[in-house]
């Protein structure tokens, strides 16, 4: 989808863990992201450190679809972004953490 240049922190206090995603690029890389919902109205990926959760990126949720669809949805733009490229993906917002 794009970058986002005026990146801020969101208060992932009462976020909903979701689990992790992990899949293998084409180049056989790993790449693994601790999901968090957010507000109930997006997806948070990124990863835990000793100061807290550094948010790679972000997708916001299709009202009319189940979570188990969203989650879909989000792998396959991130299987994009490291595939194909971030010009490619359609769904997430992405930082330069990517």
């Amino acid at each position: 989808m794009s970058i986002d240049q005026v990146w801020t922190a969101s208060n992932t206090k009462y976020a909903q863990h979701i689990g992790v995603v992990e899949f293998q690029d084409n180049k056989d890389r790993w790449h693994d992201f601790e999901i968090l919902e957010l507000s109930g109205d997006r997806l948070i990926f990124g990863s835990a450190c000793n100061v807290g959760f550094l948010v790679s990126g972000y997708m916001m949720l299709d009202e009319n679809a189940h979570l188990g669809e969203n989650l879909q949805e989000l792998l396959a733009d991130l299987e994009t972004f490291y595939n194909d490229g971030p010009s490619y993906t359609s769904k997430i917002v992405f930082n330069e953490r990517m």
